[in-house]
């Protein structure tokens, strides 16, 4: 696999205990969190950390893949495929705020690198972010109608 400019492998990830604390409280949400939450969490297990701290950790984690940043709900998830180099569209519920990741189908991928190629520009691997409902939350919906 090849990597992006600026984008290393999980497996030569330096995870210093902050940046460890933060992905473990990552993979321990059932949802995106923002900073400040993760700062709360982090405060409720007597953890106490200025807001640049967690920042400083969660780009890193950004960068080296194993962390998403969800622009569209400026919140972040851990990467569950482990890497940065590869393309995924997130399905994010706006009922519930869950987040699963999905491999970009290869036509798709194929459509829009030939598409960006056609205008000199080179696509990098990057989450498309599609918002929703997911299955769980519309199933809910369907018991409660009239």
């Amino acid at each position: 696999m090849s990597h992006s400019p600026g984008c290393c492998s999980h497996a030569t990830a330096k995870l210093t205990p902050n940046r460890q604390q933060v992905l473990q409280q990552l993979e321990r949400s059932p949802r995106p969190l923002s900073a400040y939450e993760l700062l709360d969490r982090l405060k409720g297990e007597g953890i106490i950390w200025q807001p640049p701290t967690a920042y400083r950790a969660l780009d890193y984690l950004v960068t080296v893949g194993l962390v998403h940043y969800l622009q569209s709900v400026q919140k972040y998830v851990a990467c569950p495929r482990r890497g940065c180099d590869h393309y995924a569209q997130l399905l994010i519920c706006v009922r519930c705020s869950q987040v699963q990741e999905l491999p970009l189908p290869v036509p798709l991928l194929t459509l829009l690198q030939s598409q960006t190629a056609e205008q000199g520009f080179a696509l990098l691997p990057q989450m498309l972010e599609l918002k929703g409902v997911c299955a769980q939350c519309g199933a809910a919906d369907m018991t409660t109608a009239p």
